[in-house]
């Protein structure tokens, strides 16, 4: 028996061994998937030394000359074994030719460090800058000219907008540049403004204030904001008058504003709030208990600028258009999520969720389904080479994460469902995609809220249906209110109710009063790495390889 166990165990461990050096052998012969993960690893490693390493300092100088020495090490070494095997073809079949490659990979993984390392240098030092010279700034009341770059986010005690300032300004000799930094306006909710909108804002300036276990200075300067500025004297031009920001977001912006004041025209609260979310990814503010609902019932991403309402209408679109060949559904979901991420007046959130999507449609769409595990890491890539600190954004993560969930997890629990039943509608549509991005994102979701809830699967299976169909109606709501407005009602009456049910689901579980946990710091944290090493050893082991046998790179490991 024992014997028995010891062949079991000792299989196990080799298909597993087999699998790990497979995927590390696939990591090393595609080099655009080894530069991407390998710039994004270091790209947190170079911000996070720039941030804690004064470069004016002796340490800083010390580490600059490590550097070179180590590149110039890497640089003779390659240029020796690069000699030694063009004169002696014999080396191939030596130990020569592995000192060679790895030799190689050092090496393009310390140019990829000084490339990182530079990218950030300069916007590190732009920021210890600024900080260090915080009191020039924040000494006295200022006048400032600023347009608002984002739209208004609403409190329950104040609302705030991100502003830029409009030109350079001088404090006793210090220069703040218009491209340095935003400032964050807190001001009382009667306040109305439009993107775009110039002000002249008066007041003084201040540093965010670090919360007692969130580190809200680091938060902010990761959105190039270093300064506040509470309840200041306001004075908005007329949006006629003059604009400032990018023109074409502007317009996109006003137009999806001038949509959700149709909706609030017909639906009440929280169901016009709802259907701006779903539809538009419109951060909206609810009543303290129903926000407290949509957290505990884990729907939050349904009803806030999140990348999950894509996912949504990518299947939504499969089942509308069934009738229609693979090939045409797929060009019609790129340019629905494209007009979607028009809508939302091209929310980060809703963007970067529209462009892992395109990557996956496109892939399919040419007819290589693989293409996907090389596209996925080299757009990430692209969004971390343009906006450094997005490895920090939390939305950003949990976008990736559930695509990662969709492309890697989504298939093992479709193998095991296969094995247990046989095709079930409901299941493939709603419960195992719910399921793949919930536990993709779980780990994630632990680390940064510190809460986790048994009811996230549940309640989003229930309610996705309802979703789809509400973003169908929706649409054909507002379609008809320009068209024949009497005939929008009726649309307008079948989202209200299915919004009514959404409301009752998300309370319901409210009331229940238990299934949500909250985690201290260090349990949270062991518990969200506990999870992640058990997703990637369940997606190493089990996901499916189509003609295992024949694999190239598992046939060499």
């Amino acid at each position: 028996m024992y014997l028995r166990m010891f062949h079991t165990a000792r299989r196990v461990w080799q298909n597993f061994s087999k699998r790990i050096i497979g995927l590390f052998r696939f990591i090393l012969d595609y080099k655009i998937v080894m530069f991407s993960i390998l710039y994004i690893m270091f790209n947190s490693l170079s911000i996070f030394l720039l941030r804690n390493i004064d470069v004016g300092t002796t340490i800083g100088w010390g580490l600059f000359s490590f550097f070179i020495f180590i590149f110039l090490f890497f640089l003779i070494w390659y240029v020796k074994l690069k000699w030694k095997f063009s004169k002696d073809r014999e080396v191939a079949n030596s130990s020569g030719e592995r000192s060679f490659k790895i030799c190689v990979l050092f090496f393009f993984g310390f140019c990829i460090f000084v490339s990182a390392y530079l990218r950030n240098s300069s916007i590190i030092t732009n920021e210890k800058r600024i900080f260090g010279n915080v009191q020039s700034f924040t000494e006295s009341s200022t006048k400032l000219r600023v347009y608002m770059v984002d739209e208004v986010e609403e409190k329950h005690v104040r609302q705030q907008v991100t502003a830029r300032l409009l030109g350079d300004i001088n404090f006793n000799g210090e220069i703040l540049g218009k491209n340095e930094s935003l400032i964050l306006l807190r001001l009382p909710n009667f306040y109305k403004f439009q993107i775009g909108q110039v002000c002249e804002v008066e007041g003084l300036l201040s540093e965010p204030k670090n919360f007692e276990d969130f580190n809200y200075k680091k938060f902010l300067a990761n959105k190039k904001i270093f300064f506040l500025m509470d309840n200041p004297k306001i004075f908005c031009q007329k949006i006629s008058d003059a604009r400032g920001g990018n023109f074409l977001k502007n317009i996109l912006v006003d137009l999806k504003t001038k949509l959700i004041e149709n909706i609030d025209s017909v639906l009440n609260e929280p169901q016009s709030s709802l259907l701006a979310g779903i539809l538009f990814g419109q951060r909206r503010l609810f009543s303290k208990s129903f926000e407290e609902a949509t957290r505990v019932s884990g729907v939050s991403h349904i009803v806030a600028a999140s990348g999950y309402n894509v996912t949504i209408l990518s299947i939504a679109i499969n089942k509308l258009f069934f009738f229609l060949p693979k090939r045409f559904k797929l060009i019609v979901s790129l340019i629905v999520i494209w007009m979607f991420a028009i809508l939302s007046g091209f929310s980060a959130s809703i963007v970067r969720a529209c462009m892992m999507g395109s990557v996956s449609i496109i892939a399919l769409l040419f007819g290589r389904s693989n293409s996907v595990h090389l596209a996925l890491p080299f757009v990430s890539f692209l969004f971390v080479l343009f906006t450094p600190f997005a490895v920090s954004d939390v939305s950003f993560l949990l976008s990736i994460s559930a695509v990662l969930g969709l492309v890697y997890i989504l298939p093992i629990l479709t193998m095991i469902k296969e094995k247990i039943t046989r095709k079930h509608k409901f299941l493939d549509d709603f419960v195992l995609p719910t399921l793949s991005c919930t536990l993709s994102t779980l780990p994630l979701s632990i680390f940064t809220f510190k809460t986790f809830s048994i009811w996230s699967v549940p309640v989003n299976t229930l309610v996705l249906p309802v979703v789809e169909s509400t973003m169908f109606f929706g649409l054909l709501a507002l379609l008809f209110q320009y068209i024949f407005p009497p005939f929008s009602y009726i649309f307008f009456s079948v989202v209200n109710v299915q919004l009514k049910y959404f409301e009752f689901i998300v309370n319901f579980v409210q009331k229940l009063n238990f299934g949500q946990v909250s985690l201290s710091e260090p349990f949270s944290q062991a518990l969200s790495l506990i999870v992640l090493l058990f997703l990637l050893l369940l997606i190493i082991f089990f996901y499916p390889i189509k003609n295992e046998k024949y694999n190239y790179y598992l046939k060499n490991s």
